[in-house]
């Protein structure tokens, strides 16, 4: 058996404006004043006419006349929300416009549903009417462009929640205005994401390469070219003490020349753990670190870093070797590359190749490269054409009875001649 409640705070009415017969059901003109006559109870109303409804297959499907792509008669769709003290009753609402009972039903839900169901703005498969269509007594614009900017929110969220959108790529994905108005929520949703992660994802599948050599080698360049490779968005560390200072869970990790100073060896080998996902340490607030790709650079080969950085440290060179799996030595001309081998437990014999790592950025710097004058008038176009020429010696020449020797002249003396002259 169905509830009817005898009192209703809300209402809705959907009614054809004409029957079969082309008799006038609501009467769209006198309307405004049937509503104006119930101002004493009456708190909100809005209706809009629509005209360009269409059968859908569902609707066939429950009435064969209705043909499914073939347009709905013009029907009104009408709420009502009246005073706090004033429900009234589905009869009572019936008689004011003279239609059947059945035509009125009760709101479910928030009121705001209703109103953004009037131009379809919550049903994305039906026509989408404009708000100005719309007869109110309030400002029902401003509701449905706020109900939308909302619902695009939500949507927004729900992406962070299930890792659609990454930290790293935010301002890529989401609405640069989005991220200034609703910056709380956002970042309480990328927080949600990490802590679940940490929950969930305890194992993972990382791989990691230690690069050393000389400075100007290409140690970065070739740790950002392998990264490319592999399609992943990478985040290269600070050269502070806090390596993970501004990282927002890009799926590669560079860490860029890193130094003794930056964290102790229990924390270097939990990060660099290939199987196990770690929370590490940062400034503000720890940071998940499941990457699939964690590149170290370093001016130093792995032994020295490792006696360096942790001689005081009872954990064994192998627990630093292990953990990375590829150790590359470069300078200017060759790459030497080796794997590590946990049954002999040491690295395999190098492979060496050709290093062309910077010959793109050489040939790049080569041909971009300009004279020292080229490059003042790029700074400073306006002084083009006004570049003065003076001579800083005199031509040695011999004569019969002395010498004239080559001089540098200084400024004022040249000003001295120049003025002479003139």
């Amino acid at each position: 058996m169905i509830y009817i409640p005898k009192t209703i705070r809300a209402c809705e009415i959907v009614s054809r404006l004409k029957n079969d017969k082309d008799e006038t059901i609501i009467n769209i003109e006198e309307l405004p004043k049937n509503l104006a006559d119930k101002a004493n109870c009456i708190k909100e109303y809005a209706y809009i006419i629509h005209n360009k409804d269409i059968y859908t297959t569902e609707d066939e499907a429950k009435n064969p006349e209705h043909k499914a792509g073939t347009l709905k008669p013009e029907h009104i769709h009408l709420i009502i929300r009246f005073k706090r003290n004033q429900p009234q009753q589905f009869t009572s609402i019936a008689k004011w416009f003279d239609i059947p009972q059945n035509f009125v039903s009760n709101i479910h839900g928030k009121f705001t549903d209703a109103i953004l169901y009037l131009t379809h703005a919550n049903a994305p498969d039906k026509y989408q009417y404009n708000a100005d269509e719309i007869v109110s007594n309030f400002n029902v614009e401003t509701i449905i462009e706020h109900e939308k900017n909302k619902s695009v929110l939500d949507e927004v969220l729900q992406k962070i929640l299930s890792g659609e959108i990454r930290e790293y790529n935010k301002t890529l994905e989401i609405d640069n205005l989005m991220l200034v108005y609703e910056a709380r929520k956002i970042n309480e949703a990328f927080k949600i994401r990490s802590e679940y992660l940490q929950a969930t994802q305890k194992e993972r599948q990382t791989t990691v390469i230690y690069i050393c050599g000389q400075s100007g080698s290409g140690k970065t360049t070739l740790a950002k070219k392998i990264a490319n490779e592999k399609g992943l968005d990478y985040f290269i560390s600070s050269g502070s003490n806090d390596i993970m200072d501004g990282y927002c869970q890009q799926p590669c990790l560079i860490l860029d020349d890193v130094r003794p100073s930056c964290l102790g060896l229990s924390d270097l080998l939990k990060l660099l753990d290939p199987y196990t996902a770690s929370s590490i340490k940062s400034r503000y607030k720890n940071k998940y670190l499941n990457a699939e790709l964690i590149i170290l650079t370093s001016v130093l080969p792995i032994e020295e870093f490792y006696h360096n950085v942790f001689e005081n440290e009872n954990e064994p060179i192998q627990q630093l070797k292990r953990r990375c799996q590829f150790y590359i030595k470069m300078n200017k001309s060759v790459i030497s590359i080796q794997k590590w081998d946990d049954l002999e437990m040491k690295y395999s014999k190098p492979i060496e190749y050709f290093n062309d790592t910077l010959v793109e950025f050489e040939a790049q710097k080569i041909a971009n490269t300009k004279t020292t004058q080229e490059n003042i008038e790029e700074l400073l176009p306006f002084l083009c054409g006004n570049i003065i020429t003076r001579p800083e010696t005199f031509n040695s020449e011999k004569t019969e009875n002395y010498d004239i020797k080559s001089e540098i002249i200084s400024d004022k003396e040249f000003n001295k001649l120049f003025n002479e002259e003139v």
